[in-house]
């Protein structure tokens, strides 16, 4: 981290995950979970929001798990591009390609009857140059946890931080259950998911 201060719109961002993106807290055998999520589209801006956090939280900052943390960003396709026609510029093959996925999104359509579901998975597929990591906090296994659930969800340009303060009793794998509930629960308040 670094020990400079964070940039204002950092502030703003975390301000806004305390405000409006927290989990409920998730106790388990005196174990406390918690999630928050914000809109990110710069790698560089997690560090800046984590000191953040731990500034302005003191709770946070007393925690056994400070943060478990995955993030996803990518950049919006431009109009003109389509999925079907990565391979070659022939017409033909375009016009092959173009019937081939209107028939598979169609088929989608009436195989799910969720045209919310459906949406997302298509936005998800709007963007390139996805990159994507996380961190376990000390959690082992928490990070590559969170950062599936982005990817399942498919989530973009975010963000999620799980805290937990350790009640002094093993969990065993319910702690992975309760860091992917509260991370989801934060993601839907945030309308990522």
């Amino acid at each position: 981290m670094s020990e400079h201060s964070p940039p204002s719109d950092g502030n703003k961002a975390i301000e806004a995950v305390e405000l409006s993106n927290e989990s409920e807290i998730l106790v388990d055998r005196k174990s406390k979970f918690q999630a928050r999520c914000c809109s990110l589209t710069d790698q560089n801006s997690i560090a800046p929001l984590l000191h953040s956090l731990l500034d302005n939280n003191k709770l946070v900052a007393k925690a056994s798990h400070k943060y478990m943390y995955a993030w996803r960003i990518g950049v919006l396709k431009q109009n003109n591009t389509t999925i079907g026609n990565r391979n070659n510029n022939n017409n033909n093959n375009n016009k092959l390609s173009k019937k081939k996925n209107k028939a598979k999104s169609n088929n989608n359509d009436a195989n799910d009857g969720s045209n919310k579901n459906n949406s997302t998975k298509l936005d998800s597929t709007n963007y390139t140059n996805i990159q994507q990591g996380c961190f376990d906090g000390g959690e082992a296994g928490a990070g590559q946890r969170l950062l599936t659930l982005l990817e399942r969800s498919n989530a973009i340009n975010v963000l999620v931080i799980v805290t937990r303060w350790y009640g002094g009793t093993p969990l065993g794998p319910a702690r992975f259950r309760h860091i992917c509930s509260t991370a989801a629960e934060s993601l839907k308040k945030g309308k990522f998911i």
